[in-house]
This record gives structure tokens, sequence and C-alpha cells, in this order.
């Protein structure tokens, strides 16, 4: 007895850290993200990839994320991609849920749920500086609306990716429309269970 529980916490770490490891993968792969972004500080050079890059205010960029976060929190640029908010995820939802059971998806661009996590902490950002009462209560429906919308958005669509780990290929019209972070999921669990299939299953 005691040699089983062992073992089902030796695979339960190792499934555990994979998880770790795949996680830390896509938050970094996200910070090379590019988006556009519009210049509004003081004309300065950043050293971007292999060469100094002139920025000029009241022009647009495109940057990687991380570069374009540090202007953000000094002050200088306001990045410019489709909002996240809780009315738009709330849409999403909606047709989302009226395909369950089809192999349809909306379209998430990019890193969408990054861009929602920094989307909540910006959010919390604001309730902690909230000056009133309404103002609070204000951010904190906001942010219980986002928050939920975004968890039942990502369970329909879960749903459906499960349901197509046992196709030979995804289909060029879903694989466009998964955000980055569910195309990284995806090719995770297809790539675990594959191993799984052949070297313990036999099939």
């Amino acid at each position: 007895m005691f040699k089983v529980v062992l073992e089902g916490c030796v695979v339960n770490g190792l499934v555990e850290l994979l998880g770790q490891v795949i996680s830390d993968y896509i938050s970094r792969d996200a910070e090379e993200e590019y988006v556009r972004v519009a210049y509004t500080g003081p004309s300065i050079l950043v050293f971007l990839e292999d060469e100094y890059v002139e920025l000029v205010r009241g022009a647009e960029y495109t940057l990687p994320r991380w570069a374009a976060q540090i202007l953000v929190d000094r002050g200088y640029v306001k990045i410019l991609e489709e909002s996240v908010d809780a009315v738009s995820i709330s849409r999403l939802l909606f047709n989302e849920s009226r395909s369950r059971g089809l192999v349809k998806f909306e379209k998430l661009k990019g890193y969408f749920y990054i861009r929602v996590k920094n989307t909540i902490s910006h959010l919390l950002k604001q309730y902690k500086s909230a000056g009133n009462i309404e103002e609070i209560k204000k951010i904190s429906d906001t942010l219980t609306a986002l928050t939920s919308n975004t968890r039942g958005l990502y369970k329909v669509r879960l749903g459906k990716m499960l349901s197509l780990l046992s196709v030979q290929e995804l289909p060029p019209e879903v694989l466009s429309n998964l955000s980055e972070e569910e195309k990284h999921l995806y090719n995770a669990v297809r790539t675990l269970l594959e191993i799984l299939n052949k070297r313990v299953f036999e099939v």
C-alpha cells in the first residue's frame, strides 16, 4: 500500500513539474510576442535584437511585449491591441457555448489569456488605489465578471480541445482560432498521450 502511494506521489510530482516547466515556457514566449504601441514619451534610443531603434513621440512601433511593458510602466507608450474586458469575453463565452459539442472555436488572438491576466493585474492596482466605495464596487464587479467569464470560456474550449485529441491533425481553421496558450496546451497533452500510448498501452 505504501509503495503504491509513494509511486503515485512520484508520478504526480513529475506531472506537476512538467506543468510548471510548460507554464514558465509559455510566460517567456509571451514576453517575446510583438505588439503595436503608440509612443508618447520623449525621443529615446532603445536596443532591440541587434540594433538601436529611435522612438519618437507620436509614432507607432512594433515591439516585444517585454520592452513595451517597460515603457508602459514609465508612462511612455500605450499598447494598441484588442481589449479583453468583461463584456467582450462575455460575448465570446456566449458564442462559444452555442457551438458546444461542435468542432468550432471563436478566434482568440495571440496570447489571449496572458492579456486577460495583465488586465486583471491592472484592475487590481486600480482597486487598491480607488478613492471611494462606488469606485471600489465598480472595479470589484468588473473583476468578478472578468474572471468568471474567462473561466467559463476556457472550460468550454478545453472540452472541445480534449475531444480532438484522437484526431490525427487539427483542421487549419481550428488551429488558427486557438490562442497561443491553447496551442501549447494541446501540443503538450497530445505529445504526452502519444508517448504513453506507445510505451505503456502499446497502441
